[in-house]
């Protein structure tokens, strides 16, 4: 897929912009929400040091996606000498197989570069695991033909520092040697810093009324010169029996009852003694993802928000969990989150309803838990002696929900970095049970449909070696006029059914109100002249794609093929198989 020799360097550059308004990133993302590819991660909820950042950008210069043990690239821009334009394929390990493409050599930094700066943004969705994991074989109904997992390759990004309001324009750089890639680095810095100052005074200049009119030339003219972005052969197409098989995807109340009655016989059975139960409620949508995605940061806001937009889906969350952090220099840290309660408007209400929650024996055993689960995955790759929790079962509130937070750190082992933490802990435990495996099984047989993306990961991975990856939750899906949302909850051995039916109806408000809200705004917004949304997920033509082997990659050539099916095991490349979990038929004890 690419070389990842010596001979390929990397290099970066920043420069500042003026200092953000009261709005921060969202006059640029708006802009640039407009372009292929665009992405806003967005700390809604800017409390440092969660939510110290914010990130947007556009038009990357390739995207690569996972179909089962396929990797597929779409190389844009040839910003990399070892990676050609063009299409092509690689079967393997998908984790081994995105690796050259994200960590190329850096020459040196700037001192003062945020800690993402260009590398790539995406998602890793939940059958992920089925990839990375001997021991899996999930084969829950998969008719949505969405990527295992879709990373956007980026090599701009304008930063936002909250606290401060300092903006910076970054740009990546590639070349033969140090002296070529800063030049090359220095040089798209350039141009996407006077890209973006012309926005901002396009739209200034233009007024809001009739910014979208106005500036479209100039979005058209600041567009980087590359082929045209076209979606891959759509997986899902929305034939009559693929909308009879999402209809019944979702749990209704009695189904969701009799799914957590099942999981408690295994639970008393000592198979496991906590699974987090899902279910997908799946709703026509005419309106604007845009305008979807405002209305959810404006109803919870959150430290991990996230707009992101390909051909075949939009993915909007505004998730409060951390699933992982990784420093360049090995740190590595996880934030769980196990425990719910529902937000009051009465003030003596809410309070009492956030000290039911602290003081919950069931709770804090959910969260302890999955904190022994974090720790054992990041035990796997970190030194011997490092993971320590300095936080168990933390409160915090958050707009519609109180939560109990625990966290837990590490270091990873010399030579190891964030693919490798990833692969130890994924997906995130507090989306799947424990002992992880045995609980992931059994909601494979009991949730009808493949999560996706959701329960899965969203975030960034930096060229230096960092990354920040959000639990992909309280989030929504938008594909060819659909929207998919999901919730669920844990159960463990005395959770009831009509609780865990309402903790998950609590959870889920939100965003189907803010599905109502741009529902209804869909209408004002197109009369007052306001820039249709990209259809994501719309049906698009096959596209030409090269099947690669393990030699150099090829120019693309043939035609794209339907999807092949997910063989237990996956690809030829190489595994660490995670070592056997401890069967624990009783849970741990609660601390105090």
């Amino acid at each position: 897929m690419a070389d990842a020799g010596p001979s390929i360097v990397g290099a970066l550059a920043v420069h500042e912009l003026a200092r953000a308004g009261a709005e921060g990133l969202r006059p640029l993302a708006e802009r640039l929400r407009r372009r292929v590819g665009s992405f806003w991660l967005d700390s809604a909820r800017a409390e440092a040091p969660l939510g110290r950042w914010s990130y947007a950008g556009a038009e990357p210069w390739a995207v690569a996606r996972v179909f089962g043990d396929a990797l597929e690239l779409e190389c844009r821009r040839a910003v990399r000498p070892d990676v050609p334009a063009g299409r092509l394929r690689r079967r393997g390990d998908p984790l081994a197989l995105l690796a050259p493409l994200l960590a190329p050599r850096i020459a040196g930094e700037p001192p003062d570069a945020p800690p993402f700066a260009g590398g790539a943004v995406g998602w890793l969705g939940y059958e992920l695991a089925g990839r990375l994991e001997p021991a899996l074989a999930l084969r829950a109904r998969d008719e949505l033909g969405l990527p295992d997992a879709a990373l956007l390759l980026v090599d701009r990004v304008v930063a936002l520092e909250h606290a401060t309001g300092r903006r910076v324009a970054c740009a990546l750089g590639f070349g033969a040697d140090a002296v070529e890639a800063r030049g090359r680095a220095r040089e798209a810095a350039d141009a996407w810093r006077a890209e973006l100052l012309a926005m901002e005074a396009c739209a200034a200049a233009a007024g809001a009324a009739n910014a979208g009119r106005a500036c479209a030339a100039a979005d058209a003219a600041g567009a980087p010169a590359v082929p045209a972005w076209r979606a891959p052969a759509d997986r899902g197409a929305c034939s009559a029996s693929a909308r009879a098989a999402r209809d019944a995807g979702t749990l209704g109340a009695a189904a969701y009852a009799r799914a957590v009655e099942a999981l408690l016989d295994h639970i008393a059975r000592g198979d496991v003694y906590q699974a987090c139960l899902t279910r997908r409620v799946e709703r026509r949508f005419a309106g604007d993802p845009w305008r979807l995605y405002l209305a959810l940061r404006a109803a919870s806001p959150a430290p991990f928000g996230a707009w992101l937009s390909l051909p075949e889906l939009a993915v909007l969350s505004t998730s409060p969990e951390r699933f992982l952090a990784v420093e360049p220099d090995g740190r590595v840290e996880s934030r769980p989150m196990k425990g719910t309660r529902p937000r009051a408007a009465d003030p003596a209400r809410d309070a009492a309803l956030a000290r039911e929650l602290a003081a919950s024996a069931k709770d804090r055993a959910e969260n302890v838990m999955i904190v022994d689960l974090v720790r054992h995955d990041l035990g796997r790759v970190c030194e011997t002696g490092s993971v320590e929790v300095p936080a168990l079962c933390a409160l915090e509130s958050y707009a519609t929900v109180h939560q109990l937070v625990s966290t837990v750190r590490g270091r990873l082992r010399p030579g190891l970095g964030a693919l490798d933490a990833v692969r130890a802990a994924f997906p995130p435990g507090s989306v799947t049970g424990a002992p992880k495996i045995a609980a992931m099984r059994l909601l494979d047989r009991l949730e009808p449909v493949r999560r996706g993306p959701y329960a899965g990961a969203l975030g960034w991975f930096d060229a230096r070696g960092g990354a920040d990856l959000s639990v992909l939750i309280r989030a929504a899906f938008v594909r060819a006029g659909r929207a998919f949302v999901h919730t669920g909850g844990g159960v463990v051995a005395d959770s009831r059914p009509d609780a865990e039916w309402r903790e998950s109806e609590d959870k889920v408000r939100a965003l189907l109100e803010a599905l109502e809200r741009a529902e209804r705004a869909a209408p004002d917004a197109h009369a007052r002249g306001a820039p249709p949304a990209p259809d994501a997920g719309a049906p698009a033509p096959r596209v030409p794609t090269a099947e690669a082997g393990a030699g150099a990659p090829r120019a693309a050539a043939g035609v794209a093929g339907a999807r092949e099916p997910h063989a237990p095991g996956g690809g030829a490349g190489t595994r660490e198989a995670r070592p056997a979990e401890p069967r624990a038929p009783t849970p741990p004890r609660v601390s105090p």
